[in-house]
């Protein structure tokens, strides 16, 4: 299923922020936008592996799935599967018949785990910007490690009565931008991202930060972005 035609649910005139504060379209208009990837750009590694292994590490058959899981994502990374595809196969390895009470334990737990860079423990909030974490990893566990007035937008979990059912919605790619263009945002002010995956971004930001491990890069053009990119051995 191609990502762009899944259906996006963000409601198109408001957004709720992780602690249910409301923002309008209105409000985004007003202040500058500046959007931060999570995943090695805010960390030093991939979160998202972690929070299964987190999350599944007490249930029946783990050691079984964990090999399993792996090997898929190595199958992921030789573009046999998609991105998508396996982010559904961790679901239903990891996190499938979990009740959602039980994951949002887990979610705020796993702050605990995750190691931050200095580009995160850098961060100074100011009153005339709107900030954006737009992530490929699950809204569960990002929302509670920021503040409420900090906008995530994630990968989402399917539930049925409470119970996790599959994934749906995959935060990955150009679906970033569409999920901004839902918010009415067609233009933004500054970018942070480790990932050529995050191109779509960069074609609508004024500048791009690349970040490599410690090392910011500043690009102030799409061109540029690419060129970084693939000249600092990036995950493409």
């Amino acid at each position: 299923m191609n990502t762009l035609s899944q259906k996006i649910d963000i409601d198109e005139n408001m957004l709720f922020t992780s602690g249910q504060k409301i923002s309008t379209k209105d409000e985004f208009k007003m202040k500058k936008i500046v959007v931060y990837d999570f995943d090695k750009t805010l960390t030093k590694d991939d979160t998202l592996l972690g929070f299964f292994r987190h999350s599944a590490k007490n249930e029946s058959f783990y050691f079984i799935k964990l090999p399993l899981y792996l090997f898929c994502m190595v199958l992921a990374k030789i573009k046999f599967i998609d991105n998508t595809a396996l982010k559904k196969i961790g679901v239903r390895l990891f996190l499938y018949g979990m009740s959602k009470e039980f994951l949002e334990q887990k979610a705020r737990s796993y702050k605990d785990k995750i190691v931050f860079n200095d580009l995160y423990y850098d961060l100074e909030y100011k009153k005339d910007i709107q900030y954006f974490i737009i992530s490929a990893s699950f809204e569960e566990y990002i929302k509670p490690i920021f503040p409420d007035f900090v906008t995530v937008i994630g990968s989402k979990l399917d539930y049925e009565r409470d119970i996790v059912r599959g994934l749906s919605f995959n935060c990955y790619k150009d679906v970033k931008k569409e999920a901004l263009r839902k918010l009415g945002i067609e233009k933004i002010a500054l970018l942070f991202t480790d990932s050529y995956s995050d191109l779509a971004l960069a074609t609508i930001s004024d500048k791009t930060i690349v970040v490599n491990r410690e090392k910011l890069i500043e690009c102030d053009s799409v061109e540029l972005f690419k060129r970084v990119v693939k000249n600092e051995n990036f995950n493409i």
